[in-house]
């Protein structure tokens, strides 16, 4: 019998992954990229956000039925017409996997329909993204501090999808400065990555330490919590990730006026180190999600 957990961690790792992929991806398509360059790479995301698309769909179908399954102990209760009615119009975290299978559906389509409506698709990324921290431990409080909770839930994903996803769409603009006709619209492109990538990864970062002291009101310390070692793993992830990007920012891209195809490997390299070590802040995250944070 399949573990009902270990199908919902699947289920929203998918999920997360997917969602920051469109976010970060078509929204510095839709945002930053000179017109010149937007066909061009336009071409190049169509298959990342056709393969998000059908992740994210394969983590809903999956992610409610697990849920269903987790909390009633039994499998054959995901078939049961009043228990799936319940969960998804009677409880709140049904009412949000609710939200986010109509706007995955929606996203789907526009993806699908609308391929080159890049800004519907960051949007409606974006807010299927920001839905998702009105689960986990920002659901748990309520009034003032619950909303503060939830605003800096959002700030973060957003922000760290921002970081990620925007690392996919790097590694197209680098192969498009091969290009002749298109290297001035991808070095105006780079350029305005850097400083969007800066943003980023400053909130991420900002807002993480935030939503640590919402949750626990102080430093993960507690060794003996199974919530708090992974935690500090998860820092951990995240410090080598921001060294790395220091790293590709202050020490390669200078070297691209001397020595352009070392630079470049490294480049592309630092970018696919980070984009490892994001999937497995992602996988950590799932993992420690819903636990008790004592």
């Amino acid at each position: 019998m399949i573990d009902p957990q270990g199908l919902w961690i699947l289920g929203r790792v998918a999920i997360d992954t997917a969602l920051m992929l469109l976010w970060g991806c078509t929204g510095f398509l839709s945002t930053v990229t000179p017109p010149a360059l937007r066909p061009v790479l336009a071409r190049r995301v169509a298959g990342i956000s056709a393969l998000c698309t059908m992740m994210l769909a394969a983590g809903v179908v999956a992610i409610v039925p697990a849920q269903i399954a987790v909390v009633t102990a039994d499998w054959h209760a995901t078939v049961d017409p009043q228990t799936l009615w319940s969960f998804l119009m009677l409880t709140s975290g049904g009412r949000v996997w609710d939200v986010l299978a109509g706007g995955s559906l929606l996203l789907g389509l526009v993806r699908w329909l609308q391929p080159r409506r890049h800004a519907l698709v960051t949007v409606l990324a974006g807010c299927c993204l920001a839905s998702l921290s009105l689960t986990g431990h920002a659901a748990m409080t309520t009034g003032l501090v619950g909303a503060l909770h939830a605003g800096v839930d959002i700030v973060h994903v957003l922000s760290a999808g921002a970081w990620l996803g925007g690392l996919v769409a790097f590694v197209f603009v680098m192969a498009a400065t091969h290009d002749v006709a298109q290297r001035p619209h991808a070095l105006v492109a780079l350029s305005r990555f850097s400083t969007l990538g800066h943003v980023a990864v400053a909130l991420a970062i900002f807002s993480g330490v935030a939503n640590i002291l919402l949750v626990l009101g102080h430093l993960p310390t507690n060794l003996q919590s199974p919530y708090q070692t992974k935690l500090l793993v998860k820092i951990g992830l995240v410090v080598i990730m921001t060294l790395a990007a220091i790293v590709n920012r202050y020490v390669f891209v200078p070297l691209l006026r001397r020595r352009r195809r070392f630079a470049e490997t490294a480049l592309l390299a630092g970018a696919a180190f980070e984009l490892l070590l994001g999937g497995l802040v992602i996988a950590l995250v799932a993992a420690f999600g819903t636990m008790d944070p004592s």
